[in-house]
């Protein structure tokens, strides 16, 4: 009855279960998270924030962007005087991320299923990570 859609990332792989919605906390989620060997820290920030977490851009450092957020802490709200010094990092980071995907759509696995309430969340999450464009480079 499963339905995965399996995705390269920079540094591994991405699975996005679309047959129904699912807590983080669910038994089956552990169980599903032991058997694919899930990263332990992606499953302990699931169960501490109660989501599924997905990067949807590229990561700054994988796209020549050495320096971290500004002003640190990335903090919000952000004093005025200093959003400049944000709008700016937020800039270049946006000039260069256009060039990258996240990941990259591999196949869909099992039933083929997509529960109505995720389609938008499929769609949301492939668009904006750039998962179908594979011209892009993955970061």
């Amino acid at each position: 009855d499963w339905n995965l859609r399996l995705y390269t990332t920079p540094n591994g792989l991405r699975l996005l279960a679309t047959h129904r919605p699912f807590s983080a906390d669910e038994p089956e989620v552990r169980q599903f998270f032991t058997a694919v060997g899930t990263d332990p820290v992606y499953v302990r920030m699931c169960l501490n924030q109660r989501c599924f977490r997905a990067r949807l851009t590229a990561k700054p450092w994988r796209i020549g962007i050495a320096a971290h957020l500004r002003p640190r802490p990335g903090v919000w709200p952000v004093d005025p005087a200093r959003l400049p010094l944000r709008e700016q990092w937020v800039a270049e980071y946006e000039s260069k991320a256009v060039e990258f995907a996240a990941c990259r759509f591999v196949e869909s696995l099992g039933s083929g299923k997509v529960h109505r309430d995720l389609q938008q969340v499929m769609e949301l999450h492939d668009r904006e990570s750039r998962a179908d464009r594979r011209t892009l480079a993955l970061a």
